[in-house]
């Protein structure tokens, strides 16, 4: 379509929803005062002594509000109290509606938001292209299948909603520069944002829908800045697949994947929160246990299907998979660094660096050498040549404290920021892969986190000569400032992201950087203490070292870099270390 004729048409339709919104609204006012005249009517009629006087005053053609102003009692305050014949009649009157719907199939099933079902299907569409690749909440065959047959086993109305409302974070990136597209794509997002936290009120909270529904909200929530609310969305819905029983409504492969999808979200919020993960399952329980990955995790990507053996590309699972080992992971760290007590000693980073290299070197060959066309979905680049981008910033993220303890030497200093270094540099070539091929107005919320983290690491660890140095910190720092500055036009906590990385370039001394980039890093519009803690539920993206480093082990730096180096000088090359490594439980290390 085109990019006017689909502008006429968006503003055609936010007029429409306001114009139906005060009819709607009107409407609803007539009939709380229609049906409260004729209930105190009837109420009178059973239980009062004037029965025979409102008789005679209806025979007379008096209206309702006369005979009540009559009787001198108060109007019904809702449709809740209207007579059970009445609301029979309007409840069946309404289930003839919804039959309709079910019958032709209209996507206006699943929502009160808008009557436009192409508008509903195209949101939908959105959320599947750019948000599910990344976060495999639900199966995308079987929810579809609900959708269209208008059937709630893997589909329901908040669900859709919450959907709708994420993909308004994509749409309305579209038409970041036209602000009154923009504002009516904000104010639809309310609508449909309203809409689910109605209809959790009356939702079953253990049925698998519902806890994705709040998990779709996390993302939302976290994507207008409201990371406070986001937190509160994904920990309800961890919890609640503690509580869940079986069986489940749904097959219960497809209820795992679903609940891995969870999970690994609320791992990946915590490293970036620096915070215990409040997940119900054990860090070291097998992935899709009940999945049979083997069955197309190797396959070329033209022959893999999901585990049902339906017609889906099962790369997406194959991505999902592998990203729940990754986070598995994650969540181990997270717990070493922000909830057990005792010193971190080098025997435990040892075995995570090489559980980390380990995943990355098991990648199947079908995930990690995929075959991208010009228009592949972002889950392939998510993955590609097992250098996902979220597995850099994990790298990163659990070296970068030995960095600033006391006992240390510059060699053993050197060569951990070499290694930080290596994984930056290849996250941030595939961050602007990633730019290149989609722009950085369609990705997940989480990765605008990666971006500033991989950027930050760029800038503060690098220890070429001067020159090269600072032209590396330039670079990262443009790249960043530009990425999330595009960004925020679609998801608003990229702005905050922006700016609170600003600040943090600014506050490092030792930069040597141009003075159009200091500019710009002055110029970008700052962002007050209560919307960055709001956003990032702390006062900063950068980890909090005052509470990471009493963790570790003073001579932890020294240490790890002695075995490295040891290794490298082996033999063996280190694979005999790294066998023996694998084949212990990082529990046991931590007990």
């Amino acid at each position: 379509m085109h990019s006017k004729a689909a502008k006429d048409q968006m503003l055609a339709e936010i007029e429409r929803l306001r114009t139906e919104k005060h009819h709607l609204a009107q409407r609803n006012c007539a009939l709380d005062e229609k049906y409260g005249l004729m209930q105190r009517v009837v109420q009178s009629l059973r239980y009062g002594k004037q029965s025979d006087e409102i008789i005679h005053r209806l025979k007379r053609g008096e209206s309702h509000q006369s005979i009540v102003d009559w009787l001198g009692r108060p109007l019904l305050p809702s449709l809740r109290d209207v007579s059970p014949e009445s609301e029979q009649q309007l409840n069946m009157a309404i289930d003839r509606y919804r039959q309709y719907w079910v019958e032709s199939r209209d996507p206006c099933y699943w929502t009160n938001v808008t009557s436009d079902g192409a508008l509903i299907e195209h949101l939908v569409a959105l959320y599947l292209t750019w948000v599910h690749p990344s976060h495999m909440l639900f199966d995308d065959e079987q929810f579809m299948f609900s959708f269209r047959t208008c059937q709630d086993t893997y589909c329901s109305p908040p669900l859709v909603n919450a959907m709708c409302a994420m993909g308004c974070n994509v749409l309305r990136s579209e038409w970041r520069g036209d602000g009154e597209v923009s504002g009516g794509i904000n104010h639809l997002q309310s609508k449909f944002m309203d809409e689910v936290e109605g209809l959790l009120m009356d939702s079953e909270a253990s049925k698998m829908t519902t806890i994705q529904t709040w998990a779709i909200m996390f993302l939302v929530e976290l994507s207008l800045g409201n990371g406070l609310i986001a937190t509160a969305y994904i920990r309800h819905a961890t919890e609640s697949l503690l509580e869940k029983s079986e069986p489940n409504e749904q097959a219960k492969a497809f209820a795992e994947v679903s609940s891995w999808g969870i999970l690994t979200l609320i791992n990946a919020w915590s490293a970036f929160v620096y915070q215990s993960p409040n997940t119900p399952v054990s860090p070291y329980a097998r992935v899709f246990k009940d999945v049979p990955v083997e069955q197309f995790k190797d396959r070329p990507q033209s022959q893999r299907h999901s585990p049902t053996g339906s017609d889906t590309d099962g790369y997406s699972l194959a991505s999902a998979y592998e990203q729940a080992k990754l986070h598995r992971m994650v969540h181990e760290i997270a717990l070493a660094y922000y909830a057990i007590r005792g010193k971190f000693a080098v025997e435990l980073m040892i075995l995570i660096y090489d559980r980390l290299l380990s995943w990355r070197r098991e990648l199947p060959v079908g995930v990690r050498d995929p075959v991208i066309e010009d228009d592949g979905s972002p889950h392939l680049l998510f993955l590609q040549d097992g250098h996902s981008i979220q597995y850099h910033v994990t790298v990163i993220q659990a070296l970068r404290p030995m960095l600033h303890l006391q006992d240390t030497s510059e060699t053993s200093e050197q060569d951990i920021r070499g290694i930080i270094l290596e994984h930056a540099r290849t996250g941030f070539g595939f961050l602007q892969k990633y730019h290149e091929r989609h722009t950085c107005y369609r990705q997940s919320p989480l990765q605008l986190f990666c971006t500033v983290h991989i950027c930050d690491a760029l800038v503060k660890c690098n220890n070429d000569p001067p020159n090269d140095n600072d032209r590396a910190a330039t670079e990262a720092i443009e790249f960043a400032l530009g990425d999330l500055g595009e960004a925020q036009g679609g998801f608003p906590i990229a702005g905050i992201l922006r700016a609170s990385f600003a600040q943090a370039m600014l506050e490092c001394k030792s930069l040597s950087l141009p003075d159009r980039v200091r500019r710009r890093l002055e110029e970008t519009a700052p962002c007050s203490p209560h919307l960055i803690q709001n956003a990032l539920t702390r006062s900063t993206y950068q980890q909090p070292m005052g509470q990471v480093l009493p963790m570790l082990d003073p001579s932890l730096q020294r240490d790890f870099a002695a075995v490295l180096r040891k290794r490298r000088e082996s033999d063996d090359g280190g694979d005999g270390w790294g066998e023996r490594l694998e084949s212990m439980e990082i529990g046991s290390v931590l007990n």
